[in-house]
């Protein structure tokens, strides 16, 4: 073991108490177990690496400076975690950084940093904790936003679709958008927009709904549809927009608040080839009867309702929102019924009759409610897309990237004239040419075209060849950044370099403490038990009672309880007679000490003593059955306690020889 010195700048006192008071010695609080190595690292005290040499050195380890600012920085790191006053004394304070200072240094003289263990532990948290990093921040918490507000309203819309191909060529694609302004002027111009859209549109349905799309919110539509929907006035017509499926113009015919979501049973008489509408009116109204005069709406539900998803579980639907079914009639009426058990005048949708039980009405989300939902709907959806670009924008100007002009024509004509990247990768010369820099890393053609390698088929395939050299290289380009951003993430972000050395750290100690501390108490019974021997006082249990509570309706029940209880019947007999009538009575036991607030009114504080209390005509018995004297607990009843302070003995005693 490595014996260590440190030297303490006394002249830094005044300052750092003008800033600093101690905080809980976490480390030692943490149990011996492998899943709160991420929450003990979280909490730990941070060392930082990179305090500049600048600062007045607080103390040294070894002749290792620890300047005032690290010290700083822990503490405002933790000073919310503070909730004793008496820890705010910054020689306390100071003696816990010591300590955990010293362990750090211990651990990395055994070479604990060296096990294979702890390298690959903290390469997965290092993975794990890069990806937090590789997004753009500030994007993400507006596209969340922008959702939540979105969500709140909805919109009813029509829309008129042309169609257009992916890969479509700059001809078809002004052809696309010159008939999509065509319609567009048209409606402008006064004519009627269903009309415009049975002549025009592509979308399959526009012919019998004439592009009508009925209501929506957010996340039921493409991105830049759905945008176009929420930033476009009711009766007005959207400019040209396009989404994956080609250019679209919408009309927005209403938008309204979002009442948020309404639990409801249903009971439903379908029409089919076997039931008419006629028949299942009637049917539907015999059940209305049933339920006027008291039937069970559950009972009915299970034996009549042809919905047999939900005939089961007495007709229940899982909770939705307006513009979540086929129906919007059912929706209107499910919404309107206001108090929960109220029942629906029978309805008829499309799909035959129904009877409505509100069961909940659950008011919509607040932001910080639905926060952590839409951000992993946002990575699930398109709009992913928008976080991922302006990530890679910032990137390209974090690094200053500039692509070489002259790659896509190169690859472009190479690739025009039949060759393949395996000829173009034997042409050495050329192959050198830089394609961009990134810092003191610079990429080639060579790697340009291996990047083509497996892409190649594709593109020789292609006829307009231009065009997927500059989709690639776009990719490459993206490729190339996030993995020299996250190869170099500890050395460009201060922030991951911070988070990252207190797992570093923190692992390290929590490996120090398993093996000098936890496992070597927990492992040694012949010394817990000298231990236990020595320090047998500690473990004395003080004066306690035993007392019986029993809580029942009837005032002569509890009188009868006290009669057995001062005869001396055992209380497991008491509890069985009276729970076989009706269980009309309740019991419970329980062991206090003296100033327990449920013995205060027993005078005196014996055996056999009680007391009777009543509220709302309910009667409360608390009986002392025994009373416990003073007695210094065994071994096996206080083994955990005794675990732990073997612990903290063995640990005050290591840091002294540190």
């Amino acid at each position: 073991m490595l014996v260590l010195g440190f030297v303490i700048n006394k002249s830094c006192l005044t300052y750092i108490n003008c800033y600093f008071c101690p905080i809980q010695d976490f480390y030692d609080q943490i149990i011996m177990h492998k899943s709160l190595k991420l929450f003990f690292a979280g909490l730990i005290f941070s060392s930082v690496a990179n305090a500049q040499l600048s600062d007045e050195t607080l103390l040294s380890i070894n002749d290792k400076p620890v300047a005032v600012s690290e010290f700083k920085k822990v503490y405002l790191k933790n000073i919310d975690l503070v909730k004793d006053e008496s820890q705010k004394d910054v020689d306390e304070y100071l003696r816990l950084f010591i300590n955990y200072k010293l362990k750090l240094e211990e651990a990395k003289s055994i070479g604990l940093d060296d096990k294979e263990s702890y390298k690959k532990e903290l390469e997965g948290y290092k993975k794990q904790l890069a990806s937090g990093y590789l997004t753009d921040t500030e994007s993400t918490e507006a596209l969340v936003r922008e959702a939540y507000d979105r969500l709140q309203q909805r919109v009813n819309a029509s829309h008129i679709l042309i169609r257009l191909a992916s890969d479509a060529s700059p001809a078809d694609t002004s052809k696309a958008f010159k008939r999509i302004s065509e319609a567009r002027n048209k409606i402008v111009n006064g004519a009627n927009f269903t009309d415009v859209a049975k002549q025009y549109s592509e979308d399959p349905s526009a012919a019998q709904n004439g592009g009508d799309l009925g209501w929506f919110s957010a996340f039921r539509m493409v991105y830049p549809f759905e945008s176009a929907a929420y930033n476009t006035k009711v009766g007005d017509i959207s400019e040209p927009f396009k989404t994956q499926f080609g250019y679209h113009i919408l009309k927005v015919n209403q938008k309204e608040k979002v009442e948020g979501e309404v639990e409801v049973a249903h009971i439903m008489i379908a029409v089919d080839k076997m039931t008419s509408m006629e028949q299942a009116e009637q049917k539907i109204k015999q059940i209305e009867t049933q339920l006027k005069n008291g039937a069970s709406f559950e009972s009915l539900a299970k034996q009549f309702s042809d919905d047999k998803n939900t005939a089961r579980n007495g007709g229940k639907i899982n909770k939705f929102g307006k513009g979540s079914l086929n129906s919007e009639k059912f929706e209107n009426v499910a919404f309107a019924l206001s108090q929960s058990g109220e029942i629906s005048d029978p309805i008829q949708t499309q799909y035959g009759w129904h009877i409505i039980k509100l069961i909940k009405k659950y008011p919509p989300k607040t932001f910080e409610e639905q926060k952590a939902e839409l951000n992993k709907m946002i990575k699930r959806d398109s709009r992913s897309k928008l976080i991922s670009e302006s990530f890679i924008k910032s990137l390209k100007e974090k690094y200053s990237v500039e692509i070489n002009d002259e790659v896509a024509g190169y690859f472009t004509s190479q690739f025009d004239k039949g060759k393949s990247v395996e000829d173009m990768l034997t042409d050495t010369s050329v192959m050198a040419t830089k394609v961009f820099t990134i810092k003191d890393k610079v990429y080639t053609y060579n790697d340009f075209a291996e990047y083509l390698k497996p892409r190649q088929a594709k593109l020789v395939a292609a006829q307009d060849k231009g065009k997927f050299v500059d989709t690639y290289i776009t990719s490459f380009t993206e490729d190339a950044l996030l993995r020299y951003y996250e190869a170099n993430l500890e050395r460009d972000n201060q922030d991951y370099a911070d988070v990252l050395n207190e797992y570093r750290d923190g692992l390290l100690l929590f490996d120090l403490m398993e093996s000098k501390i936890w496992n070597a108490a927990k492992g040694d019974t012949v010394e817990l038990k000298k231990y236990y021997q020595e320090h047998k006082e500690d473990y004395k249990k003080e004066l306690t009672y035993k007392l019986v509570k029993a809580s029942a309706s009837e005032k002569s029940q509890i009188e009868l309880i006290v009669k057995d209880l001062k005869s001396g019947k055992q209380y497991s007999a008491i509890k069985e007679k009276f729970n076989g009538e009706e269980n009309s009575v309740l019991f419970s036991e329980e062991e206090v000490d003296k100033n327990a607030e449920s013995i205060k009114s027993i005078k005196p504080l014996e055996k056999g003593s009680y007391t009777i209390e009543e509220s709302n005509k309910f009667y409360t018995l608390i009986f002392i059955d025994e009373v416990v004297l003073p007695y210094i607990q065994s071994f096996e009843e206080v083994k955990g306690a005794v675990i732990n302070d073997y612990q903290d003995d063995i640990e005050k005693q290591w840091l002294k020889e540190l």
